[in-house]
């Protein structure tokens, strides 16, 4: 029964460390994936930054353009 008993717990150790090792790498995919999400949406809001400054400078050359025509 000794035997048993070393195995039993050896088992449940190694399946502890199994989880643990497991476990560790989700957080490393999940951490990964989160900082694509994020750098994702700082490059979206760069664009829609950029994207509001050109329609404002095109609006402006606009407005001169029709005033000098007129």
């Amino acid at each position: 029964m000794g035997i048993f008993g070393i195995g039993r717990g050896l088992l449940l150790t190694i399946a502890i460390m199994f989880a643990l090792a497991l476990l560790k790498r989700l957080i490393i995919v999940f951490g990964l994936f989160f900082a694509f999400i994020k750098f994702a949406i700082v490059i979206a809001f760069i664009v829609l930054i950029v994207s509001i400054a050109v329609a404002m400078f095109r609006d402006r050359a606009g407005a001169k353009n029709q005033s000098q025509t007129l």
